[in-house]
């Protein structure tokens, strides 16, 4: 069961919790996460709501082009378009084009969505004065503690507060 929890955003609610997070938190999956993530970013986007203005509503194509007309080769069409938010992983294809696709249902996009972001995420280098400052303290850590001792006191504390 997921545990992902969307405030309404007719309340204006702004907290999304949850993401991944399933049988209620006691278990996390990565590819539970990405679907998530794609509905919070839905959730924030229609939060946004529909913009509304002259530009937007284009009356001079719709005059132009007229009820029957096709809009699609309208530049200003795609203009708008591009405005709106389109999800990555939930698929709006017709039927015949997903089966042309290889028939992908959502948990295989965000397995290979997982994949693609391990493959390609750099982590931004930690500040030298940080890195060196934590190798010291681990350094200083092995020189007064070994595995040994630090198993030791790990069990002994488990024993006496009664975790196992």
């Amino acid at each position: 069961m997921n545990t992902l929890l969307i405030p309404s955003a007719v309340t204006h609610g702004n907290v999304i919790y949850g993401l991944g997070m399933l049988e209620s938190g006691m278990s996390v999956s990565l590819e539970q996460y990405v679907i998530c993530d794609e509905i919070a970013q839905a959730v924030r986007e229609s939060k946004n709501g529909i913009p509304v203005a002259d530009e937007t509503l284009d009356l001079d194509t719709i005059l132009k082009v007229g009820v029957a007309g096709n809009y699609l080769s309208e530049p200003s069409t795609l203009k708008n378009l591009n405005a709106f938010w389109l999800p990555d992983l939930l698929d709006r294809d017709w039927r015949k084009e997903w089966e042309a696709k290889g028939w992908k249902n959502l948990f295989k996009r965000a397995c290979e969505r997982v994949d693609e972001i391990f493959a390609t995420y750099e982590s931004d280098p930690l500040p030298q004065d940080i890195n060196d400052e934590l190798m010291r303290v681990a350094r200083e850590a092995d020189k007064r503690l070994s595995r040994a001792d630090i198993a030791g006191r790990l069990s002994q504390e488990a024993l006496t507060t009664g975790v196992y």
